[in-house]
């Protein structure tokens, strides 16, 4: 299993690259020019991978926090993001200020929630820690998947439900992993012109921004598709 995942296998790598190029572009779009300074928490950051990429591209890394469950990733993280806050816990309670970060992530966590209340609070915590105006990802699967009955699809209707009020606009991606890794391994050119379908995109990437406006005041709450 660990082999199946492994960045090396040229699939894995093809979807990784994808989504860090939408990630891009979504940072433009946004007049995110540059990540000197930007403050980033991930909810369920896993060994790290994601903030390490902030720090990569010009954030520092005292500037980057996570927490996660899995004890054996945490520590991982730690030993090999040095200045970063990584906490060990549920993202349902988050040990960290409110409005204190620029952005934040939640990629592929959702969908391992069991449960819609807990769900509801981990929303509810990336809200508080998020300043006005600031964006919160949101990167999970939108089709249910047969071989692994412990993860479920997220959804827009459960985007608007747990981000109530917040502007949100949705970019599905990510060429089926069975086809993306058959692909990757036979004809890697084919990766692009296959995510042009989208019935073939299984994940979504959700942009949610925190209104920086006071209640009575607030952004329109859009819900945009792509």
């Amino acid at each position: 299993m660990v082999e199946q995942h492994s960045i090396l296998q040229m699939g894995n790598l093809l979807m990784v690259q994808e989504r860090e190029r939408l990630l891009s572009a979504i940072f433009r779009r946004n007049n995110i020019r540059s990540l000197a300074g930007l403050k980033t928490f991930e909810a369920g950051c896993s060994t790290g991978y994601h903030l390490r990429l902030m720090v990569q591209w010009g954030a520092e890394p005292e500037c980057q926090a996570g927490i996660d469950l899995d004890s054996e990733a945490v520590s991982y993280a730690r030993a090999h993001g040095p200045g970063m806050r990584i906490h060990h816990g549920s993202a349902d309670s988050i040990p960290e200020s409110s409005a204190s970060f620029d952005l934040s992530l939640a990629f592929t966590l959702f969908s391992s929630v069991p449960g819609e209340q807990i769900s509801a609070r981990i929303a509810s915590e990336l809200f508080r820690i998020t300043r006005p105006g600031g964006l919160i990802l949101v990167h999970d699967m939108r089709r249910r998947n047969p071989r692994n009955p412990a993860v479920h699809p997220i959804d827009a209707d459960d985007i608007r439900r747990w981000f109530p009020s917040c502007p949100v606009r949705a970019h599905t991606c990510t060429l089926a992993p069975p086809i993306a890794r058959y692909v990757g391994r036979w004809a890697p050119w084919l990766y692009g012109p296959l995510t042009v379908l989208p019935l073939l995109r299984t994940h979504a990437l959700y942009v949610i921004r925190r209104p920086a406006l006071p209640p009575g005041e607030t952004d329109t709450g859009r819900f945009v598709t792509n």
